[in-house]
């Protein structure tokens, strides 16, 4: 089921372009300022509420990884709000309040407050209520229950950023995109559940830098790529199936058997190689002709989905 959400955020705004475009393409979400608050609002799915908030926040996270979701907004409106959302006037709307008109059924909402002198009322409430005369705006949002719940895990959850990056072989860049969309679209959730247990493979901001490949990219390149860092990376790619792959250049992991990989061999076939020797170190053929020496590789855990 979809849900509407809006967020109360910080870290990024509305005169960060990159963020703004990057939040919309990626995401279909909307940054905003009102009130002096930063607000992005956006629609996750889930089969409830919370789960879909906590999709929604990963892959808003994911698309940009400097972003901090503090909180839910609460949508307040009083009745002019009420008035210029269902097109009717505020008279109708008092009258409603009041019971006055369309008092079949539940009645009003209570407010959630007072704005001044002026009730105010959650508009997930009204909108609830609406629907039942057929005059809601067609959206579903969390109820006040699950809006608390959705605050408690934001709170208390451990803000999760993604850093992307790539190796510079040309040519690959739709085929890496749409790995990346494979990731944001089918596998967030999991994939974040799968970081809860991965140390050693964030940068110095605190983002776990994942490495995009190709499955039909030359594995040199991405092989060079990971022993840049100075850090374990995640490698995620799409061949029959999505994998995450936590790989490292750090000591290895006991008395460790090096397989080499030659430099005609792609991303899926070395990671083939991977799959057949799990405890092994991967090391890059070199040749007379290239000095560069690349740090042997070796897989630390994986996931496959």
């Amino acid at each position: 089921m979809d849900y509407d959400f809006t967020f109360v955020v910080s870290g990024v705004d509305v005169d960060d372009q990159a963020a703004v475009d990057a939040l919309l393409e990626n995401c279909d979400a909307l940054l905003a300022r009102a009130g002096g608050v930063d607000l992005l609002s956006v629609t996750g799915s889930g089969e409830s509420a919370i789960e879909a908030a906590l999709t929604a926040v990963s892959a808003a996270r994911g698309a940009v990884p400097q972003l901090r979701v503090c909180r839910l907004d609460r949508d307040l409106v009083g009745v002019h709000e009420i008035a210029e959302r269902t097109g009717r006037s505020r008279q109708n709307v008092s009258q409603w309040i009041a019971g006055d008109r369309k008092a079949q059924g539940e009645p009003f909402p209570a407010p959630e407050g007072t704005v001044g002198r002026s009730r105010a009322w959650l508009w997930s409430e009204v909108n609830q209520w609406l629907a039942a005369h057929g005059l809601d705006d067609g959206a579903a949002y969390p109820t006040r229950a699950e809006m608390a719940e959705i605050d408690v895990a934001l709170a208390t959850s451990v803000s999760v950023t993604l850093s992307f990056t790539a190796a510079g072989t040309p040519g690959f860049e739709a085929a890496r995109e749409r790995v990346v969309d494979e990731l944001r679209n089918k596998h967030i959730p999991g994939f974040m559940e799968f970081l809860a247990g991965v140390a050693h493979t964030t940068d110095e901001k605190g983002a776990h830098v994942v490495v995009v490949a190709a499955p039909g990219e030359p594995a040199h390149g991405v092989m060079e790529h990971v022993s840049s860092f100075g850090h374990d990376v995640i490698l995620i790619t799409a061949t029959d199936q999505f994998t995450a792959t936590v790989l490292s250049t750090r000591g290895r992991l006991g008395p460790t058997e090096i397989v080499t990989v030659s430099r005609e061999s792609t991303v899926g076939e070395w990671l083939r190689l991977v799959q057949e020797n799990p405890q092994a170190a991967f090391a890059l053929e070199t040749s007379e002709a290239l000095e560069e020496e690349v740090a042997p590789i070796q897989r630390r855990l994986a996931i496959a989905a």
